[in-house]
């Protein structure tokens, strides 16, 4: 299929992108990447009148630290993140998470902030954003707004962004120094959205362990446990009460199982990575 027709305006600065937003409303969409975005407009799921193309608009191109968060700006690739030297040491979760999002050629065009815009719940960033208790600043032509993780993604491709609003950038928070992390994920091919994955975060007998895929946004949780039995039961009692999502891709059974084999796996993980920063 092709795309509906539509109008591409070229945004010079930011304060071009806020005009166009707000003449255009509902009727345009922001692109960067566009590896979300263009699918979807040539199978005609949206039909926007207007596309405001950002990519040439420099300031928001640049992450950095700011305070205790890793801020990334709406033009960042995946795959700059990715490969920045610090990201390992500055966000240990995300690092993990960068090689199992989608394929080589995808991260080198999406953007971060892209996907946290299309808000799939199966999505690595989505879920970082939310196991990390992040935030998205959303701006417009009259007002800017920080919006949390938990408030921000309200069902499967569904967020609380306005008409007019765009993502000028987001904030994953930096944990402390005594941290631990742990990511898994199961799909059925590499670079395929999982059908559940799992990251962790323990800060001494404290997790915090989130889940995308089971549902139509990411469930986090958090628990006290003083040993890996402890958080396995945890998350043994959560599987097991859990209404799983079940469509075509994995029963709820499934989803289920993964939570409870993932999930240990991922808590073992954060184990060992607080185990060698000691060392």
């Amino acid at each position: 299929m092709k795309s509906a027709p539509f109008v591409m305006h070229q945004a010079s600065s930011k304060e071009n992108v806020l005009e166009l937003l707000d003449k255009y409303g509902e009727d345009a969409r922001i692109i960067a990447g566009g590896q979300t975005l263009v699918p979807v407009l040539a199978m005609r799921v949206a039909s926007p009148d207007h596309l405001i193309d950002i990519n040439k608009v420099e300031e928001f191109k640049s992450f950095n630290v700011s305070g205790h968060a890793l801020r990334v700006g709406a033009g960042v690739r995946q795959s700059e993140l990715e490969h920045w030297s610090d990201l390992g040491k500055t966000q240990p979760l995300l690092s993990m998470m960068f090689p199992w999002i989608a394929h080589v050629p995808i991260r080198n065009r999406g953007t971060v902030c892209g996907s946290i815009a299309h808000a799939d719940p199966s999505a690595e960033l989505v879920l970082g954003l939310s196991v990390l208790e992040g935030s998205v600043s959303l701006v417009s032509k009259k007002k800017k707004r920080v919006v949390h993780a938990k408030d921000f993604f309200l069902g499967a491709l569904q967020t609380s962004r306005q008409p007019t609003e765009f993502i000028e950038f987001v904030e994953f928070p930096i944990r402390g120094p005594n941290a631990g992390f742990g990511f898994a994920e199961y799909g059925y091919r590499h670079g395929d959205f999982a059908v559940v994955a799992v990251a962790v975060i323990k800060e001494d007998d404290r997790w915090t362990i989130g889940f995308g895929g089971i549902d139509d946004v990411v469930r986090v949780y958090k628990c006290i446990a003083s040993s890996l039995d402890g958080v396995y039961q945890f998350i043994d009692d959560l599987a097991a009460k859990t209404e799983a999502r079940e469509d075509p891709t994995a029963t709820a059974g499934l989803r289920r199982h993964l939570m409870r084999s993932l999930g240990m796996r991922a808590c073992q993980q954060a184990i060992d990575f607080k185990s060698e920063e000691m060392k």
